[in-house]
């Protein structure tokens, strides 16, 4: 029988919150959210309200997974998460705008004291998904969330990893310095981004289910596909070369030359930019040079 595989999981932490207050009290999730959040809202205090936007924007994480709207994405293979974490975001505005039209639109509520959701009149457009690493604690998982707001036309990026939380407008990933403190991040961004575009570029490695029999309803399985592989198992595509080369990306396709393929995003392999390129394989017969 083989080993059942362990898997991390996303808003791990809320969930072992949330069970750890039912065992004194009969609390649904939602009841859940607003004793949490609540008295933050309530107290005049506060003394940095972006914890408390972070915190409400986590909460609706938790929420959209209660009630089965988060989807979840198991990774088969480790790699691939490393693998799309360190892919560059070079289409920065075409992917942006993948992101968007793929994305749910539902009207912008707000969320009265009582509990009840009033809306504004006014549309969102959110992309919710949590991806489950193999072999990793359970701590690790991934909940990631793209949330659009037409009136001001701002694209705002969500995660939570273990304990590590926080919100970025998206324009804001181009000033992120490599520092050590940013590192983190611009990994989540770039995982959360690729993710995304990897799923409508390979849509042949997205399989609905989950592998092992986790029980999800709302779950998908992912496979590496073969042109990422090669750049995974190439170690040529982590070299760079002069005079320039540039490792594999996505990208829209925006231009009316592609009549067929317009606004479909595509998976460009690692290239010589500027320059020429050969591959040269050790032939089988070294011999014959020896003898002419």
């Amino acid at each position: 029988m083989a080993k059942k595989i362990r898997y991390s999981q996303p808003l791990a932490e809320l969930w072992d919150s949330y069970n750890k207050s039912n065992r004194n009290n009969n609390l649904s999730p939602k009841e859940f959210i607003h004793k949490w959040i609540d008295p933050q809202i309530m107290n005049p205090f506060m003394p940095d309200g972006t914890l408390t936007q972070r915190n409400i924007l986590i909460a609706d994480l938790f929420y959209a997974d209660s009630i089965k709207e988060f989807l979840h994405l198991y990774f088969v293979d480790k790699s691939l998460r490393d693998f799309l974490a360190g892919l560059p975001i070079r289409d920065f505005d075409g992917l942006k705008k993948f992101i968007i039209e793929n994305g749910t639109q539902e009207e912008y509520g707000m969320i009265s004291t009582l509990g009840q959701v009033k809306g504004l009149g006014t549309k969102t457009t959110h992309l919710d998904f949590g991806i489950h690493i193999p072999f990793e604690n359970r701590m690790k998982g991934y909940a990631f969330s793209f949330l659009y707001k037409p009136e001001n036309g701002k694209l705002v990026f969500v995660w939570m990893v273990g304990q590590n939380a926080g919100f970025l407008p998206f324009e804001q990933y181009k000033l992120l310095e490599k520092t050590e403190d940013s590192k983190k991040l611009i990994e989540y961004f770039n995982l959360a981004v690729n993710t995304i575009v990897y799923m409508n570029t390979f849509p042949e490695c997205v399989v609905d289910g989950v592998p092992n029999q986790v029980k999800n309803e709302y779950s998908k399985k992912i496979t590496i596909a073969e042109k990422v592989l090669e750049n995974i198992e190439n170690p040529d595509s982590k070299k760079m070369m002069t005079p320039h080369f540039r490792r594999g990306y996505f990208k829209r396709l925006t231009s009316d030359f592609y009549t067929r393929k317009k606004g479909q995003c595509v998976f460009v392999r690692e290239t010589m930019v500027n320059g020429k390129a050969k591959t040269v394989y050790t032939a089988d017969n070294l011999e014959k040079l020896s003898e002419e």
